[in-house]
Protein backbone atom coordinates (compact mmCIF):
# COMPACT_ATOMS: atom_id res chain seq x y z
CA UNK A 1 0.00 0.00 0.00
CA UNK A 2 2.75 1.95 0.23
CA UNK A 3 4.38 3.22 -2.79
CA UNK A 4 0.78 4.81 -4.29
CA UNK A 5 0.35 7.08 -1.01
CA UNK A 6 4.08 7.75 -1.15
CA UNK A 7 3.57 8.94 -4.48
CA UNK A 8 0.72 10.99 -3.23
CA UNK A 9 2.93 12.65 -0.44
CA UNK A 10 6.04 12.76 -1.57
CA UNK A 11 6.24 13.42 -5.59
CA UNK A 12 6.31 17.03 -5.29
CA UNK A 13 5.82 18.97 -8.78
CA UNK A 14 8.86 19.60 -10.65
CA UNK A 15 7.48 22.46 -12.50
CA UNK A 16 7.10 20.96 -15.55
CA UNK A 17 5.46 17.96 -16.41
CA UNK A 18 5.11 16.10 -13.34
CA UNK A 19 2.46 18.18 -11.04
CA UNK A 20 3.69 15.62 -7.99
CA UNK A 21 1.11 14.33 -6.13
CA UNK A 22 -1.98 15.35 -5.26
CA UNK A 23 -2.17 15.50 -1.63
CA UNK A 24 0.57 17.59 -1.17
CA UNK A 25 1.06 19.66 -4.41
CA UNK A 26 -2.53 20.22 -5.31
CA UNK A 27 -4.39 19.65 -1.91
CA UNK A 28 -1.94 21.30 0.32
CA UNK A 29 -1.94 18.97 3.06
CA UNK A 30 1.05 19.61 5.21
CA UNK A 31 2.76 15.86 5.67
CA UNK A 32 6.65 16.82 6.46
CA UNK A 33 8.27 13.28 7.09
CA UNK A 34 5.20 10.80 6.91
CA UNK A 35 2.39 10.71 9.22
CA UNK A 36 -0.41 10.39 6.09
CA UNK A 37 2.44 7.80 4.04
CA UNK A 38 4.09 6.29 6.75
CA UNK A 39 1.85 6.06 9.82
CA UNK A 40 -1.78 6.39 9.24
CA UNK A 41 -1.07 3.88 5.47
CA UNK A 42 0.71 1.35 8.01
CA UNK A 43 -1.94 1.81 11.12
CA UNK A 44 -4.55 1.09 9.14
CA UNK A 45 -3.80 -1.73 7.01
CA UNK A 46 -2.43 -3.16 10.27
CA UNK A 47 -6.29 -2.89 11.19
CA UNK A 48 -7.42 -4.69 8.25
CA UNK A 49 -5.41 -7.49 8.26
CA UNK A 50 -5.78 -8.35 12.17
CA UNK A 51 -9.36 -8.77 11.48
CA UNK A 52 -8.73 -11.56 8.46
CA UNK A 53 -6.12 -13.36 10.49
CA UNK A 54 -8.53 -12.75 13.63
CA UNK A 55 -7.30 -13.53 17.30
CA UNK A 56 -4.33 -15.70 18.59
CA UNK A 57 -5.31 -18.83 20.71
CA UNK A 58 -5.88 -17.79 24.01
CA UNK A 59 -5.93 -13.86 23.58
CA UNK A 60 -7.63 -12.20 26.06
CA UNK A 61 -7.65 -13.93 28.38
CA UNK A 62 -3.95 -14.77 28.78
CA UNK A 63 -1.55 -11.86 29.16
CA UNK A 64 0.70 -11.97 26.24
CA UNK A 65 2.84 -9.33 27.69
CA UNK A 66 6.77 -8.86 26.19
CA UNK A 67 9.09 -11.21 27.31
CA UNK A 68 12.17 -9.36 27.69
CA UNK A 69 11.59 -5.54 28.74
CA UNK A 70 15.03 -4.25 28.33
CA UNK A 71 14.96 -5.18 25.22
CA UNK A 72 11.98 -3.25 24.22
CA UNK A 73 13.55 -0.38 26.29
CA UNK A 74 16.70 -0.95 23.90
CA UNK A 75 14.27 -1.20 20.79
CA UNK A 76 12.93 2.28 21.66
CA UNK A 77 16.22 4.23 22.13
CA UNK A 78 17.24 3.26 19.11
CA UNK A 79 14.38 4.06 17.32
CA UNK A 80 14.53 7.48 19.49
CA UNK A 81 18.01 7.76 18.35
CA UNK A 82 17.29 6.98 14.45
CA UNK A 83 14.02 9.15 14.41
CA UNK A 84 16.44 12.57 14.21
CA UNK A 85 17.61 11.43 10.79
CA UNK A 86 14.15 9.48 9.68
CA UNK A 87 12.50 14.08 10.66
CA UNK A 88 15.30 16.18 10.28
CA UNK A 89 17.07 14.40 7.32
CA UNK A 90 13.52 14.94 5.66
CA UNK A 91 14.85 18.26 5.50
CA UNK A 92 17.02 17.17 3.05
CA UNK A 93 20.34 19.81 4.10
CA UNK A 94 21.39 20.90 7.52
CA UNK A 95 19.35 24.24 7.60
CA UNK A 96 16.77 25.69 9.81
CA UNK A 97 14.23 23.48 9.09
CA UNK A 98 16.28 20.10 10.00
CA UNK A 99 17.30 21.62 13.47
CA UNK A 100 13.29 23.04 13.99
CA UNK A 101 12.56 19.04 13.17
CA UNK A 102 15.53 18.09 15.52
CA UNK A 103 13.96 20.25 18.24
CA UNK A 104 10.33 19.35 17.50
CA UNK A 105 11.32 15.68 17.88
CA UNK A 106 12.98 15.73 20.91
CA UNK A 107 10.42 18.07 22.72
CA UNK A 108 7.04 15.82 21.43
CA UNK A 109 8.37 12.59 22.09
CA UNK A 110 9.56 13.72 25.90
CA UNK A 111 5.96 14.97 26.71
CA UNK A 112 4.61 11.86 24.75
CA UNK A 113 6.38 9.87 27.15
CA UNK A 114 5.17 11.74 30.03
CA UNK A 115 1.47 11.94 29.11
CA UNK A 116 1.00 8.35 28.68
CA UNK A 117 2.70 7.39 31.96
CA UNK A 118 0.22 9.94 33.50
CA UNK A 119 -2.75 7.88 31.92
CA UNK A 120 -1.41 4.46 33.22
CA UNK A 121 -0.98 6.08 36.31
CA UNK A 122 -4.66 7.08 36.70
CA UNK A 123 -6.32 4.74 35.08
CA UNK A 124 -3.97 1.38 36.50
CA UNK A 125 -2.82 3.27 39.60
CA UNK A 126 0.93 2.63 38.14
CA UNK A 127 3.44 3.36 35.50
CA UNK A 128 5.25 1.33 33.90
CA UNK A 129 8.21 0.63 31.73
CA UNK A 130 6.33 -0.63 28.69
CA UNK A 131 4.50 2.63 29.10
CA UNK A 132 7.21 4.82 28.87
CA UNK A 133 8.62 2.76 25.84
CA UNK A 134 4.93 3.28 24.11
CA UNK A 135 5.02 6.63 24.94
CA UNK A 136 8.16 7.31 22.93
CA UNK A 137 7.20 6.04 19.97
CA UNK A 138 3.36 7.39 19.96
CA UNK A 139 5.18 10.69 20.60
CA UNK A 140 8.09 10.00 17.61
CA UNK A 141 4.84 8.99 15.37
CA UNK A 142 3.09 11.96 15.71
CA UNK A 143 5.32 14.61 15.54
CA UNK A 144 6.86 12.96 12.20
CA UNK A 145 4.45 15.10 9.85
CA UNK A 146 4.38 18.14 11.83
CA UNK A 147 8.27 18.56 12.72
CA UNK A 148 8.01 22.06 9.96
CA UNK A 149 4.90 22.80 11.20
CA UNK A 150 4.74 23.63 14.70
CA UNK A 151 7.15 25.18 17.35
CA UNK A 152 8.46 23.63 19.94
CA UNK A 153 6.08 25.17 22.57
CA UNK A 154 3.41 23.63 19.93
CA UNK A 155 5.72 20.28 19.69
CA UNK A 156 5.29 19.79 23.67
CA UNK A 157 1.28 20.38 23.56
CA UNK A 158 1.20 17.91 20.34
CA UNK A 159 3.50 14.99 22.14
CA UNK A 160 1.12 15.23 25.01
CA UNK A 161 -1.90 14.67 23.12
CA UNK A 162 -0.69 11.54 21.35
CA UNK A 163 0.53 10.32 24.73
CA UNK A 164 -2.94 10.71 26.11
CA UNK A 165 -4.91 9.80 22.95
CA UNK A 166 -2.26 6.73 22.45
CA UNK A 167 -2.79 5.07 25.84
CA UNK A 168 -6.41 5.25 25.87
CA UNK A 169 -6.68 3.72 22.18
CA UNK A 170 -4.18 0.91 22.97
CA UNK A 171 -6.61 -0.28 25.65
CA UNK A 172 -9.76 -0.21 22.95
CA UNK A 173 -8.71 -3.39 21.45
CA UNK A 174 -9.91 -5.34 24.19
CA UNK A 175 -13.68 -3.54 23.98
CA UNK A 176 -13.35 -3.95 20.04
CA UNK A 177 -11.88 -6.98 20.33
CA UNK A 178 -9.30 -7.19 17.53
CA UNK A 179 -6.12 -8.73 18.42
CA UNK A 180 -3.26 -6.05 17.73
CA UNK A 181 -0.62 -7.71 19.23
CA UNK A 182 2.28 -4.81 18.73
CA UNK A 183 -0.32 -1.68 18.96
CA UNK A 184 -0.03 -0.34 15.68
CA UNK A 185 -3.49 0.20 15.31
CA UNK A 186 -3.26 2.23 18.63
CA UNK A 187 -0.21 3.58 18.16
CA UNK A 188 0.65 4.03 14.49
CA UNK A 189 -2.85 5.10 13.07
CA UNK A 190 -4.01 6.80 16.43
CA UNK A 191 -0.73 8.87 16.62
CA UNK A 192 -0.23 9.54 13.03
CA UNK A 193 -3.74 10.66 12.95
CA UNK A 194 -3.57 13.07 16.21
CA UNK A 195 -0.22 14.42 14.02
CA UNK A 196 -1.32 15.26 10.75
CA UNK A 197 -4.93 17.15 12.31
CA UNK A 198 -3.62 18.83 15.04
CA UNK A 199 -1.66 20.40 12.31
CA UNK A 200 -4.53 22.66 10.82
CA UNK A 201 -5.15 23.64 14.96
CA UNK A 202 -1.74 24.38 16.06
CA UNK A 203 0.11 25.05 13.25
CA UNK A 204 1.97 28.25 13.06
CA UNK A 205 3.49 30.28 10.68
CA UNK A 206 6.70 30.69 12.44
CA UNK A 207 7.50 27.42 11.57
CA UNK A 208 9.43 26.59 8.34
CA UNK A 209 6.23 25.50 6.86
CA UNK A 210 4.43 29.20 7.39
CA UNK A 211 0.97 28.18 7.46
CA UNK A 212 -1.24 29.09 10.58
CA UNK A 213 -3.10 26.67 12.22
CA UNK A 214 -6.77 27.56 13.73
CA UNK A 215 -5.55 28.75 17.07
CA UNK A 216 -3.26 31.04 15.38
CA UNK A 217 -5.67 32.26 13.04
CA UNK A 218 -5.64 30.17 10.28
CA UNK A 219 -9.58 29.31 10.29
CA UNK A 220 -10.53 25.75 9.62
CA UNK A 221 -8.70 25.73 5.62
CA UNK A 222 -5.69 23.79 6.74
CA UNK A 223 -7.31 21.60 9.15
CA UNK A 224 -9.99 20.34 6.54
CA UNK A 225 -7.37 19.76 3.77
CA UNK A 226 -5.55 17.80 6.65
CA UNK A 227 -9.28 15.81 7.27
CA UNK A 228 -9.48 14.84 3.72
CA UNK A 229 -5.85 13.99 3.14
CA UNK A 230 -5.93 11.17 6.30
CA UNK A 231 -9.41 9.98 4.91
CA UNK A 232 -8.41 9.01 1.57
CA UNK A 233 -5.16 7.27 3.03
CA UNK A 234 -7.55 5.43 5.40
CA UNK A 235 -10.06 4.73 2.78
CA UNK A 236 -7.85 3.14 0.37
CA UNK A 237 -5.56 1.83 2.67
CA UNK A 238 -7.84 -0.01 4.44
CA UNK A 239 -9.74 -1.06 1.62
CA UNK A 240 -6.67 -2.16 -0.51
CA UNK A 241 -5.20 -4.06 2.27
CA UNK A 242 -8.45 -5.78 3.17
CA UNK A 243 -8.87 -7.10 -0.15
CA UNK A 244 -5.38 -8.44 -0.44
CA UNK A 245 -5.62 -10.23 3.29
CA UNK A 246 -8.82 -11.66 2.21
CA UNK A 247 -6.75 -13.03 -1.12
CA UNK A 248 -4.40 -14.10 1.24
CA UNK A 249 -6.41 -16.21 3.63
CA UNK A 250 -8.41 -18.30 0.81
CA UNK A 251 -5.50 -18.98 -1.19
CA UNK A 252 -2.12 -19.33 0.96
CA UNK A 253 -3.76 -18.84 4.43
CA UNK A 254 -2.22 -17.15 7.33
CA UNK A 255 -2.14 -19.36 10.08
CA UNK A 256 -0.40 -22.22 11.18
CA UNK A 257 -2.67 -25.40 12.25
CA UNK A 258 -3.29 -25.17 15.69
CA UNK A 259 -0.59 -27.36 17.29
CA UNK A 260 1.92 -25.81 15.85
CA UNK A 261 0.53 -22.25 16.47
CA UNK A 262 0.51 -23.07 20.60
CA UNK A 263 4.20 -24.67 19.82
CA UNK A 264 5.28 -21.59 18.57
CA UNK A 265 5.98 -20.22 14.77
CA UNK A 266 9.45 -20.18 14.93
CA UNK A 267 9.97 -24.23 16.43
CA UNK A 268 7.42 -24.90 13.58
CA UNK A 269 8.73 -23.25 10.58
CA UNK A 270 13.20 -23.36 11.70
CA UNK A 271 13.40 -25.47 14.33
CA UNK A 272 14.90 -23.39 16.62
CA UNK A 273 13.87 -21.04 19.44
CA UNK A 274 14.58 -17.59 20.71
CA UNK A 275 15.21 -18.72 24.20
CA UNK A 276 16.04 -21.99 26.07
CA UNK A 277 14.62 -22.49 29.30
CA UNK A 278 14.59 -26.68 29.68
CA UNK A 279 17.74 -27.46 32.16
CA UNK A 280 20.85 -29.44 30.91
CA UNK A 281 19.92 -33.18 30.00
CA UNK A 282 23.40 -34.51 30.52
CA UNK A 283 26.12 -35.26 28.28
CA UNK A 284 24.26 -36.08 25.30
CA UNK A 285 22.18 -32.96 25.66
CA UNK A 286 24.57 -30.50 26.22
CA UNK A 287 27.93 -31.74 24.02
CA UNK A 288 27.71 -29.98 21.46
CA UNK A 289 26.58 -26.82 23.57
CA UNK A 290 30.77 -25.89 24.52
CA UNK A 291 29.04 -24.70 28.21
CA UNK A 292 29.93 -25.33 31.37
CA UNK A 293 32.61 -27.26 32.86
CA UNK A 294 33.50 -31.45 32.88
CA UNK A 295 32.85 -32.80 36.06
CA UNK A 296 34.44 -35.85 36.79
CA UNK A 297 32.29 -38.68 39.12
CA UNK A 298 33.48 -41.70 38.98
CA UNK A 299 37.05 -43.73 36.43
CA UNK A 300 35.92 -46.03 33.98
CA UNK A 301 37.42 -49.52 33.12
CA UNK A 302 40.19 -47.76 30.88
CA UNK A 303 41.04 -45.45 33.91
CA UNK A 304 40.02 -42.20 32.39
CA UNK A 305 37.66 -40.26 34.05
CA UNK A 306 34.17 -40.97 33.25
CA UNK A 307 31.75 -37.31 32.58
CA UNK A 308 28.20 -37.29 33.98
CA UNK A 309 27.14 -34.23 32.50
CA UNK A 310 27.95 -30.78 32.36
CA UNK A 311 26.94 -27.84 34.56
CA UNK A 312 25.93 -24.31 32.99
Amino acid sequence: MYFPVAHWVFDFDDGENDPGGWIVNRLGVLDFAGGTAVHINAGVAALAVVLVIGKRRGWPREPMKPHNLPFVMLGAALLWFGWFGFNAGSAVGANGTAGVAFVNTLAATCTAMLGWLLVERIRDGRATTLGAASGIVAGLVAITPAANAVTPIGALILGVAAGVLCSLAVSLKFRLGYDDSLDVVGIHLVGGLVGTLLIGVIGSAASPSGVDGLFYGGGFDQLGRQAVGAGAVLAYSFVATLLIALLVKVTVGFRLDPENEVLGIDEAEHAESAYEFSAFRGAAGAAGSGMGRTTPTRTGGTGMPATAGKEG
